[in-house]
């Protein structure tokens, strides 16, 4: 019984670590409209995946994953922030409804992007951490069977929150035409880029405001 709580409330933490609204959302809701709603589900379970691998450093507290990405936090935030940027850039030239031939080509790429993105953030290990402990499961590393289930929920709910969050924009599919894709295309790349070079300048400049703001704290 313990168990299933713990697995419940994973996937509450899950679904609200997945939520805000950030460039992997911006990119699952783009290629869904422009393609379909597997690439969009596809990019939002590479972001499931990176959310549950932070999970289970988050719910067995492992220290030396957390000193490895406390000391790597600067190649962490380079990689994502320029990854972010090329994406952008590509999206920017790139026309915004992609044939459907190449449909079948994607979705490794689609997830693989997803994981890389969500994965360059440790920070989310810190989200994790903060939701353990407000919900009542920061001690789920004590037992096996606890820390598993909640592991399994956050999984469970991350993936639904992509899930559900494809489905809307595919629902939404049928009435976006080509001048209506333009746009979201042009302002998916502008939110990607802007994060790509917020991420950037918070690596270079880690005593600004911005920096400070988005620290990866140093492990206790």
């Amino acid at each position: 019984m313990e168990a299933l709580l713990f697995f419940f409330k994973g996937i509450a933490a899950g679904f609200i670590v997945a939520i805000p609204v950030g460039p992997v959302a911006m990119l699952c809701i783009r290629r869904t409209l422009a393609r379909n709603v597997m690439a969009g589900y596809a990019t939002g379970l590479g972001a499931a995946i990176a959310d549950t691998l932070y999970a289970i450093v988050a719910a067995y507290g492992i220290s030396f994953i957390a000193d490895i990405l406390f000391n790597n936090d600067f190649w962490f935030r380079i990689v994502g922030g320029i990854i972010l940027c090329l994406m952008a850039v590509r999206m920017i030239f790139g026309t915004p409804r992609e044939s459907k031939t190449q449909d079948t080509d994607k979705p490794f790429g689609d997830f693989a992007s997803a994981l890389v993105i969500t994965g360059t953030n440790p920070i989310t290990v810190i989200a994790f951490g903060v939701i353990f402990t407000s919900i009542g499961v920061a001690t789920a590393g004590q037992r096996y069977e606890w820390a598993e289930a909640l592991i399994a929920g956050v999984f469970v709910g991350s993936s639904a929150w992509w899930a559900f969050l494809a489905g809307i924009a595919a629902i939404c599919r049928r009435s976006v035409g080509t001048i209506s894709l333009t746009w979201i295309n042009r302002v998916s790349a502008a939110v990607i880029l802007g994060c790509g070079v917020l991420i950037l300048l918070a690596a270079i400049a880690p005593e600004s405001q911005f920096g400070t703001l988005i620290a990866f704290p140093e492990p206790s």
